[in-house]
């Protein structure tokens, strides 16, 4: 890694442990050799979220912590602003509560067996916008970075006569479903 960046071995070691980290111009060498330090993953991830033109959301699984929601999700459910950085499990409804309780499923979305979930439901979250949130399908995607688990949320408008639920998907599968619920 040391030739391949420029630099000596003493001056990687320092990055792994973090004593000191990489300049611009070696973390622009570092994203060209595919090889981005993980912060950077999360920082564009974070961006992708908030700019992107559908309603989605990203959140750390343990507790459902809310990290980062685009516009139209803000706009589809504004007070949701107010839940930045706190635990979402508090206001879970419907289809999402029914997931959290699914012990099988947390079991196997944890083993990693389960690295998706489509849904389809009105509102899962309890907010004073509930009543007014029109029928979503939803696809959540699970994934993990640096040890930590994550969810990232991304929703369309769905007929109001689809069958609400969730199913689960597998890696392996194609997204073929889990199983239905």
């Amino acid at each position: 890694m040391a030739k391949l960046m420029r630099v000596s071995q003493r001056t990687i070691s320092r990055w792994e442990r973090g004593e000191d980290s990489p300049g611009i111009q070696h973390k622009k060498h570092l994203r060209d050799l595919a090889l981005e330090p993980p912060e950077v993953f999360l920082r564009s991830l974070i961006a992708a979220v908030v700019n992107c033109p559908a309603p989605r959301a990203l959140t750390r699984t343990q507790n459902l912590q809310l990290i980062a929601v685009s516009k139209p999700a803000l706009t589809k459910r504004p007070s949701i602003e107010n839940w930045r950085g706190k635990n979402l499990v508090e206001i879970a409804a419907g289809v999402l509560q029914e997931m959290l309780d699914d012990h099988e499923l947390q079991k196997a979305i944890s083993k990693r067996e389960v690295v998706g979930v489509t849904s389809v439901a009105r509102s899962v979250l309890e907010t004073p916008e509930s009543a007014n949130v029109s029928m979503f399908r939803t696809t959540i995607s699970y994934f993990y970075h640096e040890g930590t688990l994550y969810s990232d949320a991304i929703s369309a408008p769905a007929a109001p006569n689809e069958q609400v639920g969730y199913w689960p998907f597998r890696s392996d599968e194609d997204g073929l479903p889990f199983a239905a619920t």
